[in-house]
């Protein structure tokens, strides 16, 4: 009886976690506004927001991150996410700085920032890119690598201090300064029609395990009430 509550309970807890973590999606996704990567300034990556883009210059993955989302203690999904630093560098920026003009300087609105990548695709595509770099670089080829379509969304780092140390090796590795990466990562979970579908699943497991716990303790009271006393 003990454990049947405890299984209630939970889904009450997992079902209105859902819809808390769903509804900052599903929000975005209505709100229909998209940032343009190839536009976009420093100052937009302070906001989560809808993001689509070409990235044109991946300096390289810096980490392979097993992420976990826990309830309760407990893990209700785990996956194998590439962390990346690229930089806002337009094909016609990249093109005049490393073949027409060796003192050509960063454009003013130049920054970089983080990229996380969970699905295959993209980590291929972001792979191919950062080594495509590296073998035009190397004189192994004369044509820079194609650039990255992304679709996503600005979203928050990770705040443990294995994914700050990973990330502080490779800019000290890579010669970037921590006040060139722009504070929010761009993650390629773009929300769509399926955030809003989460979101009812989640409320519904919420109100299914709420009605679960109500019910019997109604019909209950109920019972208890209707009993005649001689």
């Amino acid at each position: 009886m003990k454990k049947s509550i405890i299984y209630k309970i939970l889904a009450v807890v997992l079902g209105i976690a859902v819809v808390v973590v769903g509804m900052k999606d599903v929000q975005l996704y209505l709100s229909g506004k998209v940032l343009d990567l190839n536009t976009a300034t420093m100052d937009d990556f302070g906001k989560e927001i809808v993001v689509e883009g070409d990235i044109n210059y991946v300096v390289g993955c810096f980490a392979v991150y097993e992420e976990k989302d826990k309830t309760l203690g407990i893990t209700t999904s785990k996956r194998e996410t590439n962390y990346y630093i690229v930089e806002n560098l337009s094909m016609d920026v990249l093109k005049k700085w490393f073949t027409e003009d060796e003192d050509f300087e960063e454009p003013d609105n130049y920054f970089a920032y983080v990229v996380s990548a969970g699905s295959d695709e993209m980590k291929a595509a972001l792979d191919a890119n950062a080594n495509g770099w590296v073998k035009y670089f190397d004189g192994k080829t004369d044509t820079m690598p194609e650039p990255v379509h992304f679709e996503g969304k600005l979203w928050r780092q990770p705040t443990e201090e294995k994914y700050k140390n990973y990330k502080k090796e490779a800019l000290d590795e890579w010669g970037f300064d921590e006040s060139e990466i722009a504070e929010l990562k761009a993650m390629d979970n773009r929300p769509d029609k399926t955030s809003i579908i989460v979101v009812a699943i989640g409320a519904l497991i919420a109100l299914g395990g709420l009605a679960f716990l109500i019910v019997p303790f109604i019909l209950g009271r109920k019972k208890k009430n209707d009993v005649d006393y001689y």
